[in-house]
């Protein structure tokens, strides 16, 4: 009986982890395609580095235009969706 209550209790807790760590990943992202959306203030699909740079970034701007400057692999100065969501 003692080991049949352990297994279900383990069971359990892997079933919450499992629907959590899916619940997290579903969030994040969805939160990136609708960053990019708000930072799209012209709406034409692409970001500009003026239109990124208009929010407040927590770490500063210098990182912020790195950041820009690393996620704008075709270097046209501009970050698409692809760019901006990897792998979304």
């Amino acid at each position: 009986m003692k080991g049949w209550k352990i297994t279900t209790v383990v069971a359990l807790s892997i079933a919450m982890f499992a629907g959590y760590s899916f619940a997290q990943g579903q969030g994040r992202g969805m939160r990136c395609p609708q960053r990019f959306a708000e930072l799209d203030t012209n709406k034409d699909g692409k970001v500009t580095l003026t239109e990124f740079m208009a929010v407040s970034h927590p770490r500063g701007d210098d990182q912020a235009r790195a950041m820009f400057i690393a996620k704008d692999t075709n270097k046209d100065g501009v970050l698409t969706s692809r760019e901006f969501c990897p792998g979304i």
